[in-house]
């Protein structure tokens, strides 16, 4: 990993505008890579391949759902702890919002985004890791 790149930022959505404008955005205000991913699958080979920190998911997407990519994710030992917040337009009923934190998710996004709510809570995410990744190199030279 980049050392000026301290965090990996995964956007998963099918719709190729929505990447351009969520890019642009983070790369605006959040000093992170991002990585694009334009379906599911594509998410999942991803994760197999590279470790990412945070998950932005859309979750109307074509084959595979936004719930199923998280279910996913949920399951595998290696990514099951990264966060992930759902981005929709279309699911904002609190039974679909049920689902999604039932599934795994931190947060949940509604579009037309806000940009400076989820800039914001970005953040919160990443000062989050930062604070964990911490504790870990702290528990690790205890250890040493």
């Amino acid at each position: 990993m980049d050392a000026d790149m301290p965090y990996r930022i995964l956007i998963v959505d099918d719709n190729p505008n929505n990447l351009v404008t969520l890019k642009l955005l983070i790369n605006e205000y959040i000093n992170a890579e991002v990585i694009e991913a334009h379906s599911g699958e594509r998410a999942l080979k991803i994760l197999c391949e590279q470790s990412v920190d945070l998950i932005l998911l859309d979750i109307q997407m074509g084959k595979m759902d936004g719930f199923e990519v998280a279910s996913y994710i949920k399951k595998n030992n290696k990514t099951k702890d990264i966060p992930i917040v759902f981005l929709t337009a279309a699911y904002i009923s609190e039974e679909f919002k049920k689902r999604g934190f039932e599934i795994g998710a931190v947060d949940y996004i509604t579009k037309p985004i806000d940009e400076y709510q989820l800039i914001n809570r970005i953040n919160v995410y990443l000062k989050l890791i930062e604070k964990e990744r911490n504790l870990n190199i702290l528990l690790e030279n205890k250890i040493k």
